[in-house]
């Protein structure tokens, strides 16, 4: 291996020259096209149905026997937009997303599963308003993905009075009930559900398979190909154990509709979200607590997300009117998030052997590596969505089948390396965190 001290390029711009950190020192080498996914959440099945459409036989496990019910079990998921005015990796991969999963999505809409109803975000405070013009200015030739609107237009597009001055309409968007899409995710591509918790993995080189255990070291599944899409859990098998995740709960209030609440045409975002009526029943929420870790409904939780709902627009606290605490229902589970707020997608990193191949970093932070990465065999990795499973979960998944599958990545390099799991690893390495 060699290694050098980056050069500023003679035209003065600050990027440096690229490592193949990201790419494997030896191609994934398969012989059979037998896959597994771990968890049955929206980024396990999705991701189970894009290796179906491959060719794979795929199967998913999870602890429970009916799919989507662990934070992707609200009675309402939305299709959240997240947009900047900086043109940085974050908002260009949330536009990725959120243009892909309208499109995904559109065939279960028309089952009527869900809706796409759009969603309109009202600003939180003055820069964001002050934002939304400039992102009405960069998308002005994509009016179907998102348009600034006025509050004269506000009562047309929501059916509602709102006080916002301004917002962003995202007409093609709309909610899903995660749970149901899960299942009929896996039903529509006969995909078969094994209810077992996975507690390790072992990877068995002479036949190159992977063994999947349960917590009394009973063998569950082998398979030649794994994905790990199980949330937090992933942090429970040695082998994604380093990632950074982060566990942060969330309580969702739904409470009953009343006649002016029902004129409602479409979801509300800002300081929450608020749902079309659904069978009588509005969503709301979520809260975000970082200290608690029951999934117990909490009415103070409660109180915090009908606060929210004023905080949001006051045009939507004044159609709930004062809905009674023991009218309201609820449900409490845990996003988990990652440092940068992006999920992670891809490979998963022989941790060890990259820290060896990479250690110069630890010294000067700006040396040019020629190495490339070291990854176990077929085992990849899907999570830390946080609270945009349904955003993300659509693209995230074709792209891990397609890396699988030795296609073509779908988004340019720089996206791609802002979702792969070694991304931590070479940003530790560079700050000597490791």
């Amino acid at each position: 291996m060699t290694h050098k001290r980056a050069q500023r390029p003679a035209n003065g711009e600050s990027s440096l020259p690229d490592m193949p950190w990201y790419l494997p020192k030896q191609p994934a080498l398969r012989k059979t096209n037998q896959a597994v996914v771990i968890g049955a959440g929206i980024a396990g099945c999705t991701a189970a149905v894009a290796l179906k459409q491959r060719g794979f036989q795929v199967q998913v496990i999870d602890r429970h026997a009916t799919a989507g019910m662990e934070a992707s079990g609200n009675a309402q998921g939305i299709v959240y937009p997240k947009l900047s005015a900086r043109d940085d990796f974050l908002p260009r991969i949330n536009l990725a997303a959120i243009d892909f999963s309208s499109n995904y999505y559109k065939p279960f809409w028309q089952q009527g599963l869900g809706q796409q109803c759009g969603v309109l975000v009202v600003p939180e405070n003055q820069k964001m308003a002050d934002d939304f013009v400039l992102i009405g200015e960069r998308f002005a030739n994509r009016p179907e993905m998102v348009q600034v609107v006025e509050q004269s237009q506000l009562h047309a597009l929501s059916g509602i009075s709102l006080e916002a001055k301004t917002a962003l309409h995202f007409p093609n968007l709309g909610w899903l009930p995660p749970a149901r899409l899960c299942q009929q995710l896996l039903d529509d591509s006969a995909i078969a559900l094994q209810q077992g918790h996975v507690a390790a993995l072992r990877y068995h080189s002479e036949s190159g398979n992977w063994t999947l255990y349960d917590e009394n070291g009973q063998a569950l599944l082998t398979s030649e190909t794994v994905v790990i899409a199980s949330a937090y859990d992933c942090k429970t098998l040695p082998q994604t154990a380093y990632l950074p995740l982060r566990r942060i709960r969330g309580q969702i209030t739904q409470l009953p509709s009343t006649p002016e609440s029902e004129k409602l045409k479409l979801v509300v975002c800002g300081e929450g979200y608020f749902t079309p009526a659904e069978r009588g029943l509005h969503s709301c929420g979520a809260t975000y607590n970082l200290k608690h870790f029951s999934t117990e409904v909490r009415a103070e939780d409660h109180l915090a997300n009908l606060a929210q709902i004023g905080e949001t627009d006051g045009g939507l606290a004044a159609i709930i009117g004062n809905p009674e605490l023991t009218h309201l229902l609820g449900r409490a589970n845990f996003r988990c998030t990652t440092p940068d707020y992006l999920p992670i997608v891809g490979a998963v990193p022989n941790l060890p052997a990259m820290l060896d191949d990479f250690a110069p970093l630890r010294r000067d932070a700006k040396t040019i590596l020629s190495a490339r990465g070291s990854y176990l065999p077929n085992l990849y990795v899907n999570c830390g969505m946080g609270s945009r499973g349904l955003s993300y979960a659509p693209l995230t998944a074709e792209i891990l089948a397609a890396e699988i599958a030795g296609e073509q990545p779908s988004l340019p390099r720089e996206l791609l390396n802002a979702l792969h799991p070694a991304r931590f690893i070479i940003r530790d390495l560079k700050r000597n965190r490791i």
